[in-house]
């Protein structure tokens, strides 16, 4: 099935997130938690986080803002999913696949007849055609930057001839391009990169175009920091799932009632919200294997 014909039928920037969360590093999981939620850089508890299997390690992801699960359980979405694993087949092994959610949920209801915005998260693949696995990810980032010349976003939407930067951090950056649809329809594609666990992922998102430079430059901008998002949050979110699993079973009701305490001088929107953090942080989580 044709992506296009399928489709037819925005916050705190990662580096930000980074340096509001390095100094707690290594100092347990209360500390990383109490910094996330006061900062407000965790997705909301509505989009909770999966455990998926990815190249053999067991990775915390979830869709960008805005952005809902596609469920390979309804027939339907699985077509949409397949679409889009079609499309990147030769580069990423995807593990989580994703659509507006507004216009998911009208979709469902059947009060519209195609989705324009969707994306996928997935392991990127190597010359074997299984995910890549890198030990040194600051290096694996810093060998991928040469090949993303960097451009403004009205450039991009003026239809470079490949893939462009359009945004960088500390250990990932965004690439984006306008690509043409199997109808001649013009769709920007953006892609968020970096390396979690060890593994290469990136998250893809299909936007369309209006074949317009500036409005479509405008487009390109505010979804390279949606993405750009999206990754820290991931990056985040596995930071602080694995220092919450490294707490010893004992300590969970203190670092409970420290959370408790801590939320109290915030009023009770902040005990709700950090008592909503650790729930969704200690919840059992489903898990997927995707390869």
């Amino acid at each position: 099935m044709q992506l296009y014909a399928v489709m037819k039928s925005e916050t705190a920037s990662p580096s930000r997130i980074r340096r509001l969360l390095q100094p707690f590093r290594g100092k347990g999981a209360a500390a990383l938690v109490v910094c996330a939620a006061l900062a407000g850089v965790l997705p909301a508890a509505g989009t909770r986080a999966e455990t998926l299997v990815v190249a053999g390690r067991p990775l915390e992801l979830a869709p960008p803002f805005g952005f809902c699960r596609l469920s390979p359980e309804i027939a339907a979405e699985e077509a949409l999913i397949d679409a889009l694993a079609k499309v990147e087949e030769d580069r990423l092994r995807p593990a989580l696949s994703f659509a507006d959610c507004q216009e998911l949920d009208e979709w469902r209801r059947g009060l519209r007849h195609d989705i324009s915005r969707l994306g996928q998260i997935g392991a990127l693949l190597g010359a074997d055609g299984e995910p890549l696995v890198i030990s040194a990810p600051g290096r694996f980032i810093e060998d991928l930057r040469p090949l993303y010349p960097a451009h403004a976003a009205a450039e991009i939407a003026a239809r470079l001839p490949q893939d462009a930067l359009l945004l960088e951090g500390p250990g990932y950056l965004v690439h984006a391009r306008v690509d043409s649809g199997r109808s001649g329809a013009p769709l920007l594609h953006l892609a968020g990169l970096s390396v979690i666990g060890g593994v290469p992922l990136e998250v893809s998102v299909f936007l369309p175009a209006t074949g317009h430079v500036e409005t479509d430059g405008q487009r390109l901008a505010e979804a390279g920091g949606m993405v750009a998002a999206s990754v820290g949050e991931i990056q985040v979110v596995n930071d602080i799932f694995a220092d919450v699993e490294a707490t010893p079973a004992g300590s969970q009701t203190a670092v409970l009632n420290l959370l408790t305490m801590v939320a109290g001088g915030f009023g009770l929107f902040g005990l709700l919200a950090i008592r909503s953090l650790w729930l969704l942080l200690r919840a059992p989580r489903r898990q997927i294997d995707a390869g």
